[in-house]
């Protein structure tokens, strides 16, 4: 399954801009994924981990800590 469609013969910079935080067309894919792939950005920073958490939050896949404070 191809989680992101990269032309054969892209260079770095073309994947880099089609995984970035600003391009979260593929993350309703699959939004793990790309939980995954972002695992260092912030929720309500970056578009794209923001999108893959709130559709986890839909689909009951992710249920945030009541404990935690942000």
């Amino acid at each position: 399954m191809d989680l992101v469609s990269i032309p054969v013969g892209a260079e770095a910079i073309s994947i880099a801009t089609l995984v970035s935080c600003v391009s979260p067309a593929w993350t309703q894919r699959d939004p793990h994924r790309a939980m995954q792939v972002h695992i260092e950005c912030e929720v309500g920073v970056c578009v794209t981990k923001s999108v893959a958490h709130q559709m986890l939050r839909e689909q009951g896949k992710l249920v945030p800590d009541s404990g935690r404070v942000r």
